[in-house]
């Protein structure tokens, strides 16, 4: 994924041109023996392998001289950048398959917090410390459960505790929830309180758990319809997202159809949606899997059919109207400067501009890396060229630069990368990726690994 949806927050952040964070280039073994002689705690940051922008808004979080020393006084801290040779093994014994974000351990290795996510605002850091802090004193819960359910397996009360537990630190629980239904007497599947409980460990699609969680059609449906519209939207998502992820690892095309089946039939009442969420998942499944053919036999008809016929002064108009029905509701915050009072409001939304300019991006950024076909070529220009109608990305511009570039129009290519590299400095990030592929199309090389 070449561009990520941010949160778009009504603040003012200063620029600087370095990490304030120690990150320590050690290995995680070294880095525990050190949390444990200085007494301290870990603090991993995860980054993405596929999404540099959202590397980058971390990093300008770090700039933070006092989340900096806050960081630096209380955890050892390490980067699983792609290339960490102990990244795939802190994975998995964590279960954090293509996971970005901040996990928070004890020095003896235990899990207790975890941010799925990157933000270049410090607060948001400050916040996730003290979670992780709170939940430090309440020792190795985590640990103390697993002992707990190896040493009484059939105890149902100890694999609730630990389900509750690994789901809210979002480790895995796909296994030790078939184990639970496993177990689980018959009539306790008549129970809509436990019903209601699978349902939010999102079971993925066909596992032990949802086959037992929907026999009872009737029952579940009962059930499902006292949860909120946004828990349930909530689990669908996780449920597909999840069971995509099992399909793409597996390469089970099959079992893709079946989850992008699935998708299509949580989208009721709009057919259109609901047959966007299908080609969507199927969509996934071929880029996931690398099947370059099929993709690109689908690819046009997805974008063209559900993004070009998009009005953006709409979708803009409907974001300026969110936004400011959100900054409504908001209660503007006192703040004193000299002499001088300040009130400021402050709200977070993702913009569906933003999320258009993503997925525009994503489908123009794998065209471009997987074909020289002038026809597939000239569409992801088109995808591209739109994409930057809704938002202006960087990374959105630097796909419509090298896009031009490779089909010969080396002049506008280097006009738009030279914009993307100036949106980036005036945003605080490092431009040093997209100078050299600017320096690469001035002296006519290739930029196709750059």
């Amino acid at each position: 994924m070449r561009i990520a949806v941010l949160l778009i927050l009504f603040v003012s952040f200063r620029i600087s041109s370095f990490s304030q964070v120690k990150f320590e280039s050690i290995t995680f073994e070294t880095a525990l023996l050190r949390a444990k002689e200085a007494g301290k705690m870990l603090f991993i940051q995860f980054e993405s392998a596929t999404c540099d922008q959202c590397n980058e808004v971390a990093d300008k979080a770090f700039e933070d001289i006092k989340l900096g020393q806050q960081l630096n006084q209380g955890f050892i801290c390490i980067k699983m950048t792609p290339r960490h040779p102990d990244r795939n093994n802190v994975a998995n014994v964590y279960e954090k398959e293509d996971f970005f974000g901040s996990l928070f351990l004890t020095a003896d290795g235990a899990l207790i917090h975890t941010f799925p996510k990157s933000t270049s605002l410090s607060d948001s850091y400050f916040k996730e410390i003290d979670k992780a802090l709170t939940k430090a004193g309440e020792g190795l819960r985590l640990n103390e459960a697993e002992k707990r359910h190896k040493n009484d397996p059939g105890n149902i009360f100890f694999i609730e505790e630990l389900l509750s537990m690994r789901k809210s630190l979002y480790v895995s629980t796909d296994s030790l929830l078939d184990e639970y239904v496993s177990i689980l007497p018959p009539d306790s599947l008549r129970s809509s309180a436990v019903i209601s409980f699978i349902a939010q460990q999102y079971p993925i699609i066909g596992s032990k758990a949802d086959n037992a969680m929907r026999r009872d059609f009737s029952l579940f449906n009962k059930v499902w319809y006292t949860l909120s519209l946004p828990v349930r939207v909530g689990i669908n998502n996780r449920i597909i997202n999840k069971s995509m992820r099992k399909a793409v690892r597996e390469k089970n095309l099959e079992y893709a159809f079946r989850v992008a089946s699935f998708a299509r039939a949580t989208r009721t009442g709009n057919a259109q949606s609901a047959n966007k969420a299908y080609d969507a998942n199927i969509l996934e499944y071929y880029r996931g899997t690398h099947d370059t053919l099929n993709y690109l036999v689908r690819v046009i008809n997805y974008y063209d059919n559900y993004y070009m016929t998009v009005s953006v002064d709409s979708v803009k108009k409907r974001d300026s109207i969110t936004r400011e029905t959100l900054l409504t509701r908001e209660e503007p915050v006192r703040t004193k400067r000299g002499d001088s009072v300040v009130y400021k409001k402050t709200v977070s939304y993702s913009p569906t501009t933003q999320l258009y300019t993503s997925n525009l991006n994503e489908g123009a950024w794998t065209v471009y890396t997987w074909t020289n076909d002038p026809l597939y070529l000239k569409k992801a220009l088109q995808w591209a060229a739109r994409a930057n109608e809704f938002f202006d990305s960087p990374e959105a511009i630097d796909t419509y630069a090298r896009l031009l570039y490779k089909t010969g129009n080396t002049s506008e290519a280097i006009r738009q990368e030279s914009k993307a590299i100036d949106i980036k400095k005036k945003r605080g990030y490092k431009t040093s990726g997209f100078e050299v592929v600017l320096a690469n199309m001035k002296a006519g090389r290739s930029i196709i690994d750059n």
